[in-house]
């Protein structure tokens, strides 16, 4: 036994040390790849600009997808909420005011990350079947206020598409996160969480409050991307978000962090993990492939990434 657990030990720290340094990596093969097969193209000014204003709303919801993560738990309703949140405040701008965008887009992102975090700590439903259901919830209700394909927002909101603008929210955002991740309370009991729930409740941690925490602090982020998402887009449509629970998850696991949470768990992940999914799109656009084939490489990268970090404990499932 005592050699088995040292193997263990063993494996574990490899493979702490391998997503520690492939991220790192992979980001610098990506750059120097995708510079060369666009014959420079990939790091110009105006593809920059691009980048940045492309993996903005993923940096947003995927710094909030570690508080959730690190527990252990997956939020499979952020690409729900992000879309709900962003008709509701395109609807608040047209029906009633442009101002009202913002505190529409937090208040319902909020809200619903909230019944997430009811859902499982009261209700005591499995995260995976209330986030869920949350999902599907929200795809209904997204459809259902839009008649059409998609609604546009007044465009007197076009002028508060600014980069100076977003370059402000975000310093502050990112951080916020960093603080609250880093060197709070909240950051290291949910990375107890991610350990052992016993031994977090034998420390004094509640599990409930930390996971009503982070869920709502899940759908607060949702709020933020769903709004600057209608800025980008000119408003929302029935399709707005439904590939960002993925690429959020996608993203975190890219930038070195094990999906199953714990002590490992950073912040930085999320940084690292946006740059190189949004690398990643935009290299591949240039150099002539389609959406298909993106989500094919991604496929497969997340495969070979979950195989070398994750442990095949098949007493462990998705809390």
């Amino acid at each position: 036994m005592p050699a088995i657990t040292a193997a263990l030990r063993d494996k574990d720290s490899r493979n702490t040390m391998i997503m520690k340094i492939v991220p790192f990596l992979g980001l610098l093969f990506l750059i120097l790849f995708f510079q060369i097969v666009t014959k420079g193209n990939l790091l110009s000014f105006k593809n920059l600009r691009l980048i940045f204003n492309q993996g903005y709303s993923l940096f947003i919801a995927a710094l909030a997808g570690v508080f959730v993560i690190s527990t252990g738990n997956l939020d499979f309703s952020m690409g729900g909420i992000i879309g709900f949140s962003c008709v509701c405040a395109t609807l608040a701008a047209t029906k009633i005011n442009p101002v009202f965008a913002v505190p529409a887009a937090l208040l319902v992102g909020t809200l619903m990350g909230t019944v997430n975090g009811f859902a499982q700590t009261i209700l005591k439903l499995p995260s995976f079947i209330a986030c869920l259901c949350m999902m599907f919830i929200l795809m209904a209700g997204t459809q259902s206020l839009i008649t059409g394909s998609s609604i546009m927002m007044p465009i007197v909101m076009m002028k508060w598409e600014t980069t100076t603008m977003k370059l402000i929210v975000l310093a502050i955002y990112a951080a916020v996160m960093v603080v609250m991740f880093r060197f709070t309370k909240l950051g290291k009991e949910l990375k107890t969480l991610g350990v052992s729930w016993e031994a977090a409740r034998q420390s004094g941690v509640s599990p409930r409050v930390r996971i009503f925490q982070a869920y709502t602090l899940s759908g607060f982020a949702a709020g933020v991307t769903g709004f600057f998402l209608m800025l980008r887009t000119g408003g929302a449509a029935i399709s707005t978000g439904s590939t960002m629970t993925t690429d959020v998850i996608v993203a975190i696991v890219f930038g070195g962090m094990a999906i199953s949470g714990g002590a490992s768990s950073k912040i930085t992940a999320a940084m690292l993990g946006t740059l190189i999914v949004t690398i990643l799109n935009n290299g591949m656009v240039l150099a002539g492939y389609g959406g298909d084939a993106q989500q094919l490489v991604k496929g497969l990268l997340f495969l070979v990434i979950i195989s070398i970090s994750t442990s095949r404990d098949p007493n462990v499932i998705i809390k």
